[in-house]
């Protein structure tokens, strides 16, 4: 009995030791496999047997068996790549991944993913890693966990919202321009909307629309004098597609304004923006729902808009849900005839001939309903020229002939109505209206001056910087009399809009409009911020750390940009170490993809190999528990980079080598057994 159990312990000794080596053997053979966790087999005593003994009973062993075959998950070494989607996890974690069409996940360390013909990012096997989807702008992820596939292969464009100018304008030029946003022209053959005799300096920004095309918007700068500028923004006419500006003389004209420089510094103090409304112009909204944004025109006809048209208004009946123009009011002289053919609540059309039986000229769109009583004003420009807001015809009697006269404007916007004829005299003490009366278009204006410099206020702000409107300064003194006379024209407009400095609250800058794909009732108007490096805070202009300037050096462009861009192609991937998988475009713009999960298991020995680098989740391991990289004691990531084997190849000879010692020993002992049951059998003989 004692011979025979001696041989299977020997047995059990010699098969086990071989199952050992078949562990480190598999270790060998996987040195090179991505992600593989090298296995250790451990040894335990089996059943002992009770013989008696003179001290009694005593126990003799019957051989060994493999206690436990664990893996070690330590991280093993890196290795660099040229693939932004080959990962490596950096501390505990397994990458989630699934089988296409079914609801089956399995667990890997080996991060040699790839991007199918379907966008998915899928390991060599096609399983797919698993993950969240996120927000493109903010990288903030959501929803459940699921299939990362990769559907942006574009980024779409995006219509500019702000164009940054940085310049510096030469303090010691001279004022080429009486009024820069006058000489507004499109020459078609150079390209240019103002000659380039009538400002001091030009720059170009490109914009986008929301289809992606772009646009070249042109600033162009002229001194008034001393500390103060004025500017001009314009874009191509053929590429202005606002309902009350298109095929006009003054399409391509978007805003106008003013900056005023400090004297000594030569920062930015102040500045001003008037926003070029076109055809339509002086749009009042009141005594309900609806503001000035939400008033919307589109005109059907333009052969209808040949000339001025002041003072329109339009009244809103709750009762038959109707509008029409006030009873109470008088239409004005050239469109004594209009009416509002047809109308509710929210849309109105007008025809400013009466004819009924013609298609509407005008139509207006609110978006707000009106309350009863609700008031809508608003002015028709003459589509020729209505940029314009100048003096004309300026003719000097015979006592001021002689005397050499500057012209100055200093406040433009002020002249809204055109008027012919206007002439002043100098008494010897004042200047004063013919006939001591202002013309009734302008029937607040004021005259202040004296013998050298006569200053005219139209809108009678009776400040004494904002009266002077229009000067005219004699370099010598006019003398009292009939024949010290100036007659002049006002050609007038009221395209011109002053945005508020509460409209600059919201985003520190100015805006102004533009339209570069001509959708009905102005869907497809943005808003543009200009800035030119100095903040509105509520009450004051802040410059920032690189703002436009005024000094004694050539004007020039410091730096410039716009927010907008064209669509793009995709051309890279990016992933960082918490996960977020980023795509790069060929527009420039990089948009957050999805976020990789990780998962972890309170056993991860218990976990089953499935082979193919997978394993599965099993009672032993318990339930996976799943976050992103870096958190709850879950690894980073590391892209461009594999993790490898970590088998360490000296560890499995020395082990190789216990093994085949142990491995001889054990059948050592089965031929001295064999040995001595071949003497047994012999002493029958």
């Amino acid at each position: 009995m004692s011979l025979n159990s001696s041989l299977y312990a020997g047995t059990s000794g010699l098969g086990n030791t071989g199952n050992a080596l078949q562990v480190t053997s598999n270790n060998i053979s996987n040195m090179n496999t991505i992600g593989f966790k090298k296995g250790t087999a451990s040894f335990a005593d089996t059943l002992y047997q009770t013989i008696g003994t003179n001290a009694g009973v005593s126990q003799v062993g019957l051989g060994m068996n493999v206690d436990n075959v664990s893996q070690v998950f330590t991280d093993g070494s890196l290795e660099t790549t040229s693939n932004a989607t080959d990962l490596a996890i950096g501390g505990d974690g397994f990458f989630v991944v699934s089988d296409p069409g079914s609801e089956e996940t399995y667990y890997t360390r080996a991060g040699n993913f790839s991007f199918n013909e379907s966008g998915a990012l899928v390991t060599s096997g096609g399983h797919i890693l698993q993950g969240w989807y996120v927000e493109g702008d903010t990288g903030e992820e959501y929803g459940a966990i699921t299939d990362l596939i990769l559907t942006e292969f574009t980024s779409p464009p995006d219509a500019t919202e702000e164009i940054t100018v940085i310049t510096n304008l030469d303090s010691d030029a001279e004022s080429k321009s009486m009024v820069l946003s006058n000489l507004f022209e499109y020459d078609e053959e150079n390209g240019t909307t103002v000659n380039s005799d009538g400002y001091e300096y030009q720059t170009v920004v490109t914009a986008y629309d929301s289809l992606g095309s772009s646009h070249e918007v042109t600033i162009y700068y002229d001194k008034k004098s001393g500390t103060d500028w004025e500017y001009v923004i314009a874009c191509d006419p053929n590429e202005d597609k606002r309902s009350l500006v298109a095929d006009t003389d003054s399409a391509g004209l978007l805003a106008r304004g003013s900056i005023t420089f400090s004297e000594s510094s030569g920062d930015i103090v102040s500045m001003t923006m008037e926003e070029f409304t076109g055809v339509i112009g002086n749009v009042d909204i009141s005594g309900g729902n609806n503001t000035i944004e939400d008033v919307h025109f589109e005109i059907e006809n333009f052969d209808a808009i040949q000339l001025d048209g002041y003072d329109f208004e339009i009244l809103y009946d709750e009762t038959s849900n109707t509008w029409d123009f006030d009873p109470a009011g008088t239409l004005p002289i050239n469109y004594g005839s209009a009416t509002v053919s047809e109308s509710n609540a929210t849309t109105i059309y007008i025809n400013l001939d009466g004819d009924p039986e013609n298609e509407p000229d005008l139509k207006i769109s609110l978006d707000q309903d009106p309350v009863d009583r609700e008031a809508l004003s608003f002015d028709v420009n003459n589509p020729t020229e209505l940029h314009v807001q100048d003096i004309q015809n300026v003719a000097y009697g015979t006592d001021v002939a002689d005397i050499e006269t500057t012209l100055y404007i200093n406040d433009a916007s002020v002249m809204t109505t055109s008027v012919a004829g206007i002439k002043i005299v100098y008494d010897g003490a004042d200047w004063d209206w013919d006939g001591g009366t202002a013309p009734s278009k302008y029937s607040s204006a004021k005259i202040y001056g004296d013998a050298t410099q006569c200053y005219i206020d139209l809108d009678n702000s009776n400040n004494d910087d904002d009266r002077k409107d229009i000067v005219f300064t004699f370099e010598e003194e006019v003398p009292g009399g009939l024949n010290s006379t100036i007659e002049f024209d006002i050609e007038g407009s009221t395209a011109w809009r002053t945005v508020t400095n509460d409209e600059a609250e919201d985003t520190g800058y100015y805006q102004f409009t533009a339209d570069f794909l001509g959708g009905e009732f102005g869907v497809t108007e943005t808003d543009i911020a200009f800035n030119i490096g100095s903040k509105f805070n509520g009450n004051n202009w802040v410059n920032n750390s690189l703002s436009s300037t005024q000094y004694a050096t050539a004007s020039s462009t410091i730096y410039q940009d716009s927010d907008g861009y064209a669509s793009g192609d995709l051309t890279g991937i990016g992933v960082i170490s918490d996960g977020l998988v980023s795509g790069t475009y060929s527009n420039g713009q990089e948009i957050a993809l999805f976020k990789i999960a990780l998962a972890d298991f309170n056993n991860p020995n218990g976990l089953k190999n499935e082979g193919g680098n997978l394993y599965s989740a099993t009672t032993d391991s318990g339930a996976a528990i799943t976050n992103k990289p870096g958190q709850n004691g879950l690894g980073t990531l590391s892209s461009y980079a594999l993790e490898m084997s970590n088998v360490d190849i000296s560890e499995e000879f020395v082990s190789m080598i216990e093994l085949q010692t142990a491995y001889e020993a054990n059948a050592k002992i089965i031929s001295t057994v064999d040995e001595m049951m071949t003497t047994v059998i012999g002493m029958k003989r």
